[in-house]
């Protein structure tokens, strides 16, 4: 939980930082991105939207937190 909470300071800061994905619906963007794993946690893929209504700062919103191997990048399995 606290490499996602790391990941949202930065997100909020620069929020366009992940790779974007499918377009979201009105002006939300959708992006996904990876917290690299550690000796005790496996590395993860955060999907986040991004809502940007002008005037810009928009929020930033993470969608799903999972595991790679269950997002298809563990070539392990």
């Amino acid at each position: 939980m606290e490499a996602v909470e790391s990941l949202c300071a930065e997100l909020e800061k620069n929020p366009t930082l992940g790779r974007r994905a499918h377009s979201a619906v009105g002006s939300m963007k959708l992006y996904t991105t990876r917290i690299e794993g550690t000796a005790t946690r496996p590395a993860l893929t955060v999907t986040y939207v991004y809502d940007a209504p002008p005037p810009e700062p928009g929020l930033v919103r993470v969608a799903l937190v999972s595991p790679v191997h269950f997002a298809g990048g563990d070539t392990g399995f």
